[in-house]
This record gives structure tokens, sequence and C-alpha cells, in this order.
């Protein structure tokens, strides 16, 4: 008797996992979801946009940082701008990954975004400020410390800034998401 329950219990738990599964691949597909699985499935041409973009980007940041009136005259050297240029370079990049390549379980939480920029920022720091960013015959950046001091403010700041928004973000994610797990279990004070 116990055996004949347990294969009908087992039977309307795979009936119903088929039927969730049929009503997923009769879900109309958003045009964001068709550009994943093209870019999937034509994996050359997804390599030469990604390439692309990260190029693209990256020229297109150095021009507009050194290039234009954006940052003042004083600042327009690489070493100076360095930090700001990485880091919008890497923005732009995780942007473009996270809406077009990303998979498809759903996009990236707000806390996977912010989180590479927390070590992007705080080793690149500690790293720029007393070793420099090195390059394969010779140092191409050389250590903050060893820069104009009246400049060094702009990098140390950038670092500062970006380092300390993701930290901002990671730890409201981290609250948002403790104080929406206590309302699902009940535990919420203020009702």
């Amino acid at each position: 008797m116990e055996r004949k329950i347990k294969k009908r219990m087992k039977k309307k738990v795979t009936a119903q996992k088929k039927s969730k599964k049929y009503h997923k691949l009769n879900r109309k597909m958003s045009w964001l979801d068709k550009v994943k699985l093209w870019l999937l499935q034509h994996s050359k041409i997804a390599f030469l946009l990604d390439s692309s973009i990260f190029f693209l980007s990256a020229f297109g940041i150095l021009y507009f940082l050194l290039g234009t009136t954006f940052v003042p005259k004083p600042y327009q050297n690489f070493y100076y701008v360095f930090p700001l240029y990485m880091n919008l370079v890497f923005l732009v990049n995780m942007l473009y990954h996270g809406v077009f390549r990303d998979t498809f379980d759903g996009m990236l939480t707000v806390q996977d975004f912010a989180d590479p920029f927390l070590y992007l920022n705080g080793v690149g720091f500690l790293f720029h400020l007393f070793f420099g960013i090195m390059g394969r015959n010779r140092k191409s950046i050389p250590p903050l410390l060893t820069l104009d001091h009246h400049y060094i403010w702009f990098p140390i700041l950038t670092y500062v800034i970006f380092f300390l928004v993701a930290m901002l973000i990671i730890l409201i994610s981290k609250h948002l998401d403790n104080k929406k797990r206590e309302e699902e279990n009940g535990l919420n004070p203020h009702k």
C-alpha cells in the first residue's frame, strides 16, 4: 500500500515537472533572450563583437579623457587618469556583458556587478601607490608616490570613490536581501 502511494506521488511530481518544462518552452522569448541565444549559437561573431566592444570602449574613453576638456589640462596625463580610465572601461564592459552575454538564468545581481570593483580598486590602489603598473620590459605607469604630489590626489580619490561606491552598493544589497528574507520568514518586527 505504501509503495503504491509513493509511486502515485512520484508520478504527480514528474507530471508537474513536465508541465512546467512544457510551459517554459512555449513562452515567448524577449528580444534580449533572442540576442543572447543568437550570440551563443554564433560564437565567432560573438567573439568579434566582444572584442570590438572592448577596444572601442577602451579607445573611446581614452579619447574622452585625454582628447577633450572633460579632464583639466594638468591631469591630462595617463599616469593620473589611469584609475578613472580603468574603472570606466571595466564599467562599460561589465554593463555589456551583464546585459547581452550573461546566461539565461537571469541578469547579474547588483552585488555581482559591484564585487569586481571592490577588488579591482582595493588591490589596484595598493599596487599603483607603491609599485606602479608594470609592463613586460619596463614600468608603464610609475608608482603614485613618485609622481608630482600636487596631482596625485586625483588618482587616489578615483580609487577611493569607486571602492566606496562598490562597498556601499554591496552593503545596501545585503541589507535588502536580509530584510526580504526576514519578511518571507515572517520575522519582520515592523508588522
